[in-house]
């Protein structure tokens, strides 16, 4: 899901303003959640409009962090953080061979 911004549309409550509870947080993670909603992230939604108003094919690849619904704060270790990172690099990568290989066969 895609918010206009890191703190308040992603229901934090460790922003400079923040105007709900606790229980506000967990009622709308709920609810996202039931919703299908696995991660939240601000960039894709600007980042889909420039590509689409350029003509070009792109896509939106995230990896979620944390658990929402028990903290706002990352506390993996930098080692974890290094190998998530690679995860959607890894997986773009394959795509593109896949895609590569097949217009080689037509």
């Amino acid at each position: 899901m895609c918010t206009m911004d890191f703190y308040e549309g992603q229901a934090r409550l460790d922003g400079a303003f923040c105007s709900y509870t606790e229980k506000d947080k967990q009622d709308y993670l709920a609810k996202a959640y039931a919703s299908g909603v696995r991660n939240i992230e601000m960039e894709s939604s600007v980042f889909a409009a420039m590509c689409k108003l350029s003509g070009l094919k792109a896509a939106v690849v995230c990896v979620t962090l944390l658990d929402r619904q028990q903290g706002d704060q990352l506390n993996s270790s930098h080692e974890v953080l290094h190998n998530l990172e690679q995860l959607p690099q890894i997986l773009v990568g394959h795509f593109i061979k896949s895609q590569l290989a097949s217009s080689r066969k037509i």
